[in-house]
């Protein structure tokens, strides 16, 4: 399963350029909780996904984000898949829900043997075009811990 990018919403489409820079902004604001949630044993991850253990998985998701995010702000959403394509690395792929006033990002966490990355599906806030990437930017610096 290879994640397909989304459109921001609501509203007319946005160029790929802007959900790619959107992208880069999101992925710099995670890196840390990514990190974090790299150090969980791949072979217990895959045995939850498997096993449709979705509490524990957002468990820890939890337990990584609350290190960098205010609470709740950073959400598993009782998504995943596991790829295990003959002749390729193995590939896990989560749901994942970012809400911080005032924008949502529904995106994907991809976790694979030689990288780990996100694909944003869908951002939601209620006046998108008039916030920016540079609003988009300050919104996701508000949810980390020591921002008012």
């Amino acid at each position: 399963m290879i994640p397909q990018v989304g459109h921001f919403a609501p509203g007319p489409p946005v160029a790929s350029g802007t959900i790619a820079a959107a992208e880069q902004i999101f992925a710099r604001a995670l890196r840390g909780f990514i990190a974090e949630f790299c150090l969980v044993d791949g072979g217990v991850l895959i045995g939850w996904i498997r096993g449709e253990r979705h509490g524990n998985i957002a468990d820890v998701v939890s337990s990584s984000a609350e290190l960098f995010f205010k609470e709740s702000v950073l959400t598993y959403a009782d998504g995943a898949d596991v790829c295990l394509d003959w002749g390729q690395s193995v590939q896990v792929v989560l749901d994942m829900e970012f809400s911080a006033e005032p924008v949502t990002v529904f995106f994907k966490l991809v976790l694979d043997e030689l990288f780990a990355g996100i694909a944003i599906q869908r951002i939601v806030a209620e006046d998108l075009g008039q916030m920016g990437l540079e609003g988009f930017a300050k919104a996701l610096n508000r949810a980390r811990l020591g921002h008012a």
